[in-house]
């Protein structure tokens, strides 16, 4: 029963179905609140585990603060600010919780390979049936950039969590994903499937099946080709999905940012320059003409040095942790931190999507788990030997 309902709530989350039919009444809050009060009250004795493992909460302070911040300042806010950041505090304790329950780990697997397959399949549906001018898909997500960044999250949940031998359902996952980022036209979105999906391929492989490996991701990419050259080549795509197909076969990716996204990281730097301590104070992005597209210029904005540099401590403390294990424990952080890094220098909403927080629910789970183990070994290390004879 609890494999069903964390399958089904993780779906409803990291597709945003309910998010998206949530206009006249509150889908997603229901959700998120009935699946919250369940799980934490199931598994209770997880939750009250992590409370007393610091990293997860400076995580959790990372995302609550804001709200206790939202209270105390003299701006207004509307109602909706709040909700939507308690919303995804909880979606965070809640992941964290699910990732450390040993038999859940299958159904995340099978509920990660379910999201990426929805996601896909309505970006391909909405890029080829559903748009007059086709171009920059999204789903359920609306948001083209979010929906690349839930299907690199999920396609690296899938392929992290699995510990068998690559196989032909690794290889059709990661040609949804690749396929799926690419209707988004999202250019972070593409370097980072095809960085991120190939690096967590290699290190979940033996050695030697690596050209094996190598000649499956060549297959895969020459389909993706295959796919972008069909779609740029018969469809009337917008003017701007356009642009960002010239911008990554032209200049890389980083042409026209530099030029317009550039300038409005510029126009962002300035205004955390006023307020370098503490910053201009929460809510600053929603009042720009338009965010600066970056994650860390973002935090520097709104909570000044010191609230990018508990951003970064909690970065360099998952990497630490992720070194204490093995490559299998410690591949879930160092992924997490990888996303979170790359997406960074394209989004300042990386910590608001209720979609893909779960990420990092599941990152700072596997952080918890490999602290357990290092403490019990240290006890087992203390232990008297016994003397044979």
């Amino acid at each position: 029963m609890n494999k069903l309902l964390a399958f089904v709530w993780l779906v409803i989350i990291g597709t945003n179905v309910a998010g998206y039919n949530s206009e006249a009444t509150p889908y997603q809050g229901a959700a998120i609140l009935g699946g919250a009060v369940y799980f934490l009250f199931i598994f209770h004795r997880d939750l009250l585990r992590l409370v007393f493992f610091n990293d997860f909460l400076l995580a959790l302070a990372i995302l609550v603060v804001p709200v206790l911040l939202m209270s105390l300042s003299d701006r207004s806010f509307e109602r909706a600010a709040y909700t939507s950041q308690i919303a995804v505090a909880t979606i965070f304790v809640v992941a964290s919780v699910l990732g450390v329950r040993p038999e859940l780990k299958r159904t995340l697997a099978i509920t990660a390979f379910a999201i990426v397959a929805v996601g896909a399949a309505l970006n391909l549906y909405e890029l080829f049936f559903w748009s007059v001018a086709p171009g920059r898909s999204a789903g359920f997500y609306v948001n083209p950039n979010v929906s690349a960044e839930a299907l690199v999250c999920y396609g690296l949940v899938f392929l992290l969590i699995r510990s068998t031998k690559l196989s032909v359902v690794d290889l059709i996952l990661m040609a949804l994903v690749l396929i799926g980022v690419f209707a988004t036209f999202s250019r972070a979105g593409i370097v980072a499937s095809l960085v991120l999906l190939a690096s967590a391929t290699l290190m979940r492989a033996e050695r030697k099946h690596v050209p094996r490996i190598i000649l499956g991701g060549v297959a895969i990419s020459l389909l993706a080709f295959a796919f972008a050259s069909f779609v740029v080549r018969d469809l009337e795509l917008s003017d701007e999905a356009m642009v960002r197909i010239f911008s990554l076969l032209e200049a890389g990716g980083v042409g026209d940012y530099r030029e317009e996204r550039g300038l409005t990281a510029l126009a962002s730097l300035d205004l955390a320059l006023e307020n370098p301590i503490l910053g201009a104070g929460v809510g600053t992005i929603s009042e720009m003409p338009e965010g600066p597209h970056n994650m860390f210029l973002a935090i520097m904005v709104e909570y000044g040095l010191v609230g990018l540099t508990v951003y970064l401590v909690m970065i360099v403390r998952l990497i630490q942790v992720a070194r204490r294990a093995d490559r299998s424990s410690s591949a879930m952080i160092l992924f997490f931190v990888a996303w979170l890094v790359i997406f960074g220098f394209a989004s300042h909403n990386l910590l608001g999507n209720p979609e893909t927080i779960t990420l990092m629910g599941f990152a700072l789970g596997r952080a918890y788990q490999i602290q357990c183990s290092r403490k019990a070994r240290q006890v087992e290390a203390m232990r008297p030997q016994k003397i044979t004879a």
